[in-house]
């Protein structure tokens, strides 16, 4: 219910995919107030202690490893799981298996499909039709996919019926971005072929802020009470909480940090008219900066925001009639022209974004354009926005892990990418994290790599700021072992920074670098690591 960005989350992967730890989620409140909750799929807001779907308010909770169609594996409540079976099969049984054991209370049931995401795989039985019609296996995997989701969603749908349940559940299907032309198995569509997979004709794709990376299908059913309808009003994400909320006659606690979204209750009642006091403030993983290095992976820290120059972003701002684009992506040559990198268009006249009215209605255009450079600096000098993951260290596991991916900040010749940290190769280069230590102890760590590109250099890592006494610094040469214990550190309970830098090179290879450092990974003193406690989240 609140705008992304004030959540913690500013992008896909790296560290910038955690949902903040004071954010409250739907899950949360629903549970707070007698509901059974339960998801199963993809999770995208944080893999770490705290972060899971089971600490976040889901009773059960399956993480589905991204994006593992055949044979899905994951964490069940937290304990690795493997299964012989497509992913979207495994999560509609789940889900059918929970609205079965609590037929009896309210509850609710997030099913959060991999498909279409790529890489495109289906089951056979869905594919060999679209094989038989022409198509060439890429996209019979691509439809076969949504096929099989659309069995599974009717399966679910049945399930509601078969427990009398479906004229007492309200049943939302949404989805979260628009459609991608390229998989890493198949390689990108034929121009054809896009043109076909985008009948409404809507420019841009996933990832873009045309309407068409950000249009996302509606549906809602609640049999016997909301009619059969469809409600042209303007409504977005954050609106879903607060209908949510109000459907259900739940008020939220003063303290609660206050929603951005607006109930649309009103609508799905018969009621759209009326002012609609929307505004949306488009924007993507893309954050611009003029930092060096920066990248979408790289964590968003005070020298981040110093080069963040609010003409460089690639955002808008949505309202009802209105939308305004700053630097809208320009790569097709039908895409109207941007003045000054600047488009309006009117949604109402002209849904397919073919028309710049900016010189036609300077006076909106400019005054949407202050709105929108009043929201982006108040996010960027909010604190509490674009933070970055704190981990949990000696928490409720005996094995604590600290995304490698994931720094605080970066400094020096450190690249960020979605999985492992690259760059760090000479005397200074490093990463800071944050931590929050909740037992004092004394605790062995190892560093994961996923290459030894690094044997012979020198490191440290240690408290922030580095203390005089005690065992608050470890000192290592790295020995070419992917999992190297690197040392034992005395932590004492709350916040701190931990400090990963390079020191020196020992290593007759020049040039050599840790290109994939993957995690550190801290436990009790003298504690025997196994390889059941190595599986983790990706």
């Amino acid at each position: 219910g609140r705008d992304f960005y004030k959540t913690g989350v500013s992008g896909v992967h790296g560290g910038r995919d955690f949902l903040h730890l004071s954010e409250t989620l739907l899950s949360e409140v629903l549970l707070d107030n007698g509901y059974k909750t339960g998801t199963w799929g993809k999770w995208h807001l944080g893999k770490n202690e705290r972060y899971m779907p089971h600490e976040r308010g889901f009773e059960e909770a399956y993480y589905a490893e991204l994006y593992q169609h055949k044979n899905s594996a994951g964490f069940l409540n937290g304990t690795p799981v493997k299964h012989q079976d497509w992913v979207s099969n495994v999560i509609t049984d789940y889900t059918i298996e929970f609205i079965e054991k609590h037929n009896k209370t309210p509850f609710f049931a997030y099913a959060s499909f991999l498909a279409p995401h790529e890489p495109w795989l289906a089951p056979k039985q869905y594919t060999d039709k679209f094989i038989q019609l022409g198509f060439r296996p890429a996209i019979a995997n691509l439809y076969g996919m949504i096929e099989e989701m659309d069995a599974q969603i009717g399966r679910l749908l049945k399930a509601l019926d078969d427990q009398k349940l479906a004229d007492n559940t309200i049943v939302i299907f949404m989805s979260d971005n628009g459609p991608w032309w390229d998989s890493s198995n198949f390689g990108a569509m034929t121009k054809s072929e896009w043109h076909a997979r985008n009948p409404s004709k809507l420019n841009g794709n996933k990832g873009q802020s045309w309407q068409n990376g950000v249009k996302s299908p509606l549906f809602m059913r609640y049999q016997g009470q909301w009619q059969p309808q469809t409600i042209s009003r303007y409504v977005d994400v954050k609106d879903i909480f607060p209908t949510l909320l109000d459907v259900s006659a739940i008020t939220l606690p003063d303290s609660h940090k206050p929603l951005d979204g607006v109930s649309f209750k009103a609508y799905l009642e018969g009621n759209t008219q009326g002012v609609n006091p929307r505004e949306t403030y488009i924007a993507s993983h893309d954050v611009i900066s003029t930092a060096k290095h920066f990248n979408q992976w790289t964590p968003i820290d005070d020298e981040v925001r110093k080069g963040m120059l609010f003409s460089q972003q690639l955002i808008g701002l949505r309202t009802e009639k209105y939308k305004l684009l700053l630097n809208a992506a320009n790569d097709q040559a039908h895409y109207p022209k941007a003045v000054d990198n600047l488009m309006l268009f009117d949604m109402q006249k002209d849904p397919l974004e073919t028309r710049n009215i900016i010189n036609e209605q300077p006076d909106i255009a400019l005054k949407l354009q202050d709105k929108l450079a009043a929201k982006f600096t108040h996010l960027l000098h909010d604190k509490q926005s674009y933070r970055v993951p704190v981990y949990t260290v000696g928490g409720l596991s005996d094995v604590s892990v600290i995304n490698g991916f994931g720094p605080a900040k970066t400094f020096g010749n450190v690249v960020s990418k979605a999985h492992h940290l690259t760059g760090l190769k000479g005397k200074g280069d490093g990463a800071d994290y944050q931590i929050n230590v909740i037992t004092a102890n004394a605790y062995d760590v190892y560093l994961k790599q996923s290459n030894t590109n690094g044997s012979g250099l020198s490191i440290t890592l240690g408290v922030q700021p580095v203390k005089l006494s005690g065992q608050n610094s470890i000192k290592a040469q790295l020995n070419g072992e992917l999992l190297q214990k690197i040392g034992t550190l005395d932590l004492s309970k709350g916040e701190q920074s931990l400090r990963f830098e390079v020191t020196g090179n020992q290593s007759q290879k020049h040039w050599a670098e840790i290109s994939g450092l993957r995690r550190l990974i801290l436990v009790p003193k003298n504690f025997t690591l196994s390889p059941q406690h190595l599986i983790m989240p990706n």
